[in-house]
């Protein structure tokens, strides 16, 4: 066999030096490489999955702490207007009290002292325009309508309680029935004087 090398001979390399560049790995030491390469990403990617998870955890603990400032806000929003609203019924009460100087006492005793038997009152208002008595009567003879009339007329007749105190009227009067009784609620309203809206009736 005839081997032609047109390579100039000072110029051509050896087969010895050639091997010499040649690394001998041995097969143990590609796997073990390897191997450790392998358990480096999959300890990257457990660590990444254990920051996921951590954050996830402070986003839900955030959530859950955002949701109570929330509710804690509405809370305090609702009290802020009961407070607004109170407010605004004792600015009310003290423009018809302590502007006008009414003296309340001698009249809820007039009130009192008005009631006929068989007639209770159940609740008075009292705001800018007026003061509203609601009540309830009971009569054996039916006569329900003069029993409110009566109180009505009793209180006009009373100068303590109508000062301060345009007119008094009637407002509403009506039957129901309380355990098989009969009983007729009705509510009178006293309007203020001096160009106080009077009270519309409901």
């Amino acid at each position: 066999m005839i081997d032609i090398n047109l390579i100039p001979e000072g110029a051509r390399k050896s087969g010895k030096a050639a091997d010499a560049w040649a690394v001998n790995i041995p097969r143990d030491v590609l796997l073990g490489v390897g191997g450790g390469v392998v358990v480096l990403l999959l300890g990257v990617h457990l660590l990444l999955g254990a920051v996921w998870l951590a954050g996830m955890g402070r986003l839900s603990f955030y959530d859950a702490q955002w949701r109570r400032i929330a509710l804690q806000k509405t809370a305090v929003d609702a009290v802020h207007k009961e407070t607004a609203d109170l407010k605004k019924k004792i600015s009310a009460i003290s423009g018809v009290t302590v502007d006008r100087s009414l003296l309340w006492a001698p009249k809820f005793n007039a009130v009192s002292d008005a009631l006929p038997r068989g007639l209770w009152i159940r609740k008075m208002t009292l705001d800018k325009a007026g003061l509203t008595i609601e009540g309830s009567v009971v009569s054996k003879t039916r006569n329900e309508i003069n029993t409110v009339s009566l109180f009505v007329s009793s209180l006009k007749k009373d100068k303590n309680f109508m000062k301060g105190f345009s007119s008094l009227e009637n407002d509403t009067i009506q039957g129901s029935r309380d355990n098989s009784v009969e009983v007729t609620n009705f509510s009178i309203v006293a309007n203020l004087e001096d160009g106080h809206e009077q009270h519309k009736k409901r």
